[in-house]
């Protein structure tokens, strides 16, 4: 609720305020619609509240696929303040040693390009809008798989 209600979908801004029926009648219609959603999205998914490096060396099977979304080192992380680049190394030493698949989601960096390089690992860049403010922020997809054979990747192949 309060990523849908607050300025922007910022966590750490103020809350938005519906001061009319249609809008609140809105807000408890997107519940509603998240709730079922989101509830035969998670049947057959894992969720952990521990050391996410734990969970990855401790869920990985040749059959596991790993969405990694960590706090990006490398800008203003807000809330997430204090991952570090020895952090995001220790990340990338994880998944160069895992037997599944994984999908990565971060920004460009100089560790991450090395690490492609070494583990001909997959990268995508993506341009994408702001949720706040105006202009684009190059996000970074890093694969340990192909998703196309030998065809260019574009945003519909994700």
């Amino acid at each position: 609720m309060l990523s849908r209600q607050s300025v922007y979908a910022i966590l750490t801004n103020s809350w938005s305020v519906a001061i009319d029926k249609n809008k609140t009648k809105q807000i408890q219609n997107l519940k509603e619609i998240f709730t079922i959603q989101y509830a035969r999205r998670l049947e057959r998914t894992s969720i952990f509240c521990r050391d996410a490096l734990n969970v990855i060396k401790s869920t990985d099977r040749k059959t596991t696929f790993h969405y990694v979304d960590p706090p990006y080192f490398n800008a203003d992380m807000g809330h997430y303040d204090g991952y570090t680049l020895e952090d995001f190394k220790s990340l990338l030493d994880t998944l160069e040693k895992i037997e599944g698949k994984f999908m990565l989601s971060t920004y460009s960096s100089d560790i991450l390009k090395e690490y492609v390089e070494r583990n001909g690992w997959k990268m995508i860049e993506i341009d994408m809008h702001r949720s706040a403010g105006n202009g684009t922020k190059t996000e970074v997809i890093t694969m340990n798989y192909d998703l196309a054979g030998n065809k260019q990747l574009t945003m519909d192949d994700l």
